[in-house]
């Protein structure tokens, strides 16, 4: 692999580590403070302590574990993008599910790296990130293209199935975790009605339970997971516009 072509005597970066795991976010700690252009503003055990002490702290790059207690890695990147997006973050991970990768980068990270790169690898992705932006990996590539795939795959599949946008709209709410009754309050319909498109959707896609219509939507690109946050988030949007067009009749 190709070193850095960053990585100069004059250039340094400011780290922060965020691990769960006390000895690898140690061991990690030790090995980067050894490197004369790293200086390691702090480190902590979780997203909430992390965001916590960033205000006191000058930080270029967090090294941003995925799977953490109290608040995972994907949620402190979406709190780092809308509070610190000056602070550039490499997720880290032993996953290397493409979908989950691409989805990262797709939020804000600027690299992904698994937990059993190199630490050579680890320190061309810092100085990468810092000084370029962004740091490329096969990984990172690999993911890029499957998401691209995997786009190109549900819209093909929309049009196998001819869903309507009514059909598509109650698909993304069952996928979501969301009730017959609460899908029929959001779309001012019948529970009955709803029934009928959950029964047709089953139907079309050949899926004998709301989990086996999700686990095959994602299959054929027809749904993406979302976070808890994502989905509070939309439905608190739609609340809104939904009280702003009640307050517009009324003026009206």
């Amino acid at each position: 692999m190709k070193k850095s072509a960053f990585r100069l005597p004059n250039h340094t970066v400011r780290v922060a580590v965020v691990e769960d795991h006390t000895i690898v976010r140690q061991a990690l700690v030790f090995m980067l403070k050894k490197e004369p252009q790293v200086i390691v503003a702090f480190h902590a055990e979780n997203g909430r302590e992390f965001l916590d002490q960033l205000p006191n702290h000058e930080v270029d790059v967090v090294l941003l574990d995925l799977d953490l207690p109290v608040m995972d890695g994907r949620e402190t990147l979406q709190r780092l993008q809308l509070d610190f997006p000056q602070v550039k973050a490499i997720m880290l991970s032993m996953h290397e599910d493409p979908w989950i990768v691409s989805e990262l980068i797709h939020e804000g990270a600027k690299s992904f790296l698994k937990k059993n790169c190199s630490f050579d690898a680890l320190m061309d992705a810092l100085f990468d990130v810092k000084f370029k932006g962004s740091h490329t990996t096969e990984l990172v590539e690999q993911a890029m293209f499957s998401k691209n795939d995997e786009r190109i795959r549900g819209e093909s599949n929309l049009l196998r199935y001819e869903f309507t946008s009514r059909e598509q709209l109650v698909l993304k709410q069952i996928c979501d975790g969301k009730t017959s009754e609460q899908i029929a309050e959001r779309m001012h319909l019948s529970k009955k009605s709803i029934d009928a498109i959950r029964s047709a959707l089953l139907k079309r896609i050949g899926a004998k339970n709301s989990t086996e219509l999700t686990r095959k939507s994602m299959l054929l690109g027809l749904y993406k997971a979302r976070t808890d946050e994502q989905i509070r988030e939309e439905d608190e949007n739609e609340a809104m516009a939904r009280e702003q067009r009640r307050q517009n009749r009324f003026k009206g």
